[in-house]
């Protein structure tokens, strides 16, 4: 009787054994089917990988990369409880909430942000199966290269591809309905008001640019605007220079009664990513694996009457969130103007540790001398 009781005992610890020991960390990755809506052209199915370790409490953190888009941010959450999982980013609104298979191999649940809800199942990957950034593996570029565009194709953009978009990390330059003002501003790090002079199309036409490095690795953000900087002289026949105007701006600081902006995790914020929301009358702005300089331009995107600059001295990557008042919308009230989205933006900052103080600063300003159109490829 004895030995059978042992017997049972023996086989219910090992019943129990896998369940107990399983873990949700590692990598796992899945595809979100979005339905296509009426008149789409395109179906886009992001690829999600979630990055899941132990924390030092015990519990679970991670981050999300967005595979395809080539943007990472951190979870705010990760909870693991009798096979019940659930990942969260409360700044970004949207969470997944599924069950672990027996196995370990599969987490089968659902999607929710706003008020869509998706099915979505990820899967454990292997080092083999593991999706990767498109130029992710590339090594970085010698930091001594002094690179150039060894071959550049430049033709007009067409009618709906009229917004810059480019990756100044990536190998390649790559970029979409671009005028020869937005190449200056990124070979000089500048903004718009600080480009003085040259022809009327210099903002109004727009191109498609592909263009190779003679250098192989993946440039800095310095050797690529080196790179557009050379690209516009060779082809666009740029001649330029520089000086300094006084301009109105406001200085970011610290409030020294808040508390710092939290450093980001490179784990989980490995390259810089915005993302925002409508709460209310509210946008949540969340900037995750950002500098403040590089915050300062997300936010200089949106907001352009005033030039913001950075007078933190803080160095390091950074995840800040940001709750802007800005009401939505409506038939009924005028229209919100820069200087209301200005005076919104203050009052956010101050509410995530920081202060924008009014005042003049000479700012450096790119004056073109002469520029042609681009020459034929």
């Amino acid at each position: 009787m004895k030995r059978a009781m042992l017997a049972a005992v023996f086989v219910l610890a090992a019943a129990f054994t896998p369940l107990q020991a399983q873990s949700i960390a590692g990598t796992w990755q899945g595809t979100l089917s979005i339905p296509t809506q009426q008149g789409a052209s395109v179906n886009r199915n992001p690829r999600l990988v979630f990055t899941i370790e132990k924390s030092a409490d015990g519990g679970f953190r991670g981050g999300i990369t967005y595979i395809d888009f080539g943007s990472s941010i951190p979870l705010t959450s990760v909870t693991f409880s009798a096979q019940d999982v659930t990942f969260a980013q409360s700044d970004a609104g949207f969470s997944f909430r599924g069950k672990l298979s027996a196995d370990g191999q599969f987490i089968t649940g659902t999607w929710m942000q706003g008020d869509r809800s998706l099915p979505l199942t990820l899967q454990l990957a292997t080092a083999d199966t593991l999706w990767k950034r498109e130029g992710s593996a590339l090594p970085s570029m010698a930091a001594d290269a002094d690179p150039s565009y060894e071959v550049a194709t430049i033709k007009p953009a067409t009618a709906d591809e009229q917004h810059p978009v480019f990756d100044l990390r990536a190998h390649r330059f790559n970029a979409t309905g671009t005028s020869a003002k937005e190449l200056i501003k990124v070979a000089w790090n500048i903004r718009g008001r600080q480009v003085i002079g040259g022809p009327l199309w210099l903002d109004d036409k727009k191109f498609d640019i592909v263009a190779e490095p003679d250098t192989p690795g993946r440039p800095s953000e310095t050797q690529s605007r080196v790179m557009v900087r050379k690209l516009l002289v060779e082809r666009f026949h740029l001649q330029a220079h520089t000086s300094q105007q006084d301009y109105p701006v406001l200085a970011l600081t610290l409030d020294p009664k808040a508390p710092r902006p939290a450093p980001s995790d490179p784990k989980f914020s490995d390259n810089v990513s915005m993302y925002g929301r409508r709460d209310g009358d509210d946008i949540v702005v969340h900037i995750s694996g950002a500098t403040i300089p590089q915050m300062l331009g997300f936010i200089m995107n949106t907001f352009q009457a005033r030039q913001l600059v950075d007078e933190t001295g803080l160095t390091g990557t950074y995840n800040i969130t940001l709750r802007i008042a800005i009401p939505a919308p409506s038939p009924n009230q005028p229209p919100v103007g820069d200087e209301d989205i200005g005076n919104a933006l203050v009052q956010a900052a101050q509410q995530a540790g920081f202060k924008f103080i009014a005042k003049k600063e000479p700012l450096q300003v790119v004056i073109i001398d002469h520029i042609d159109p681009p020459t034929p490829n």
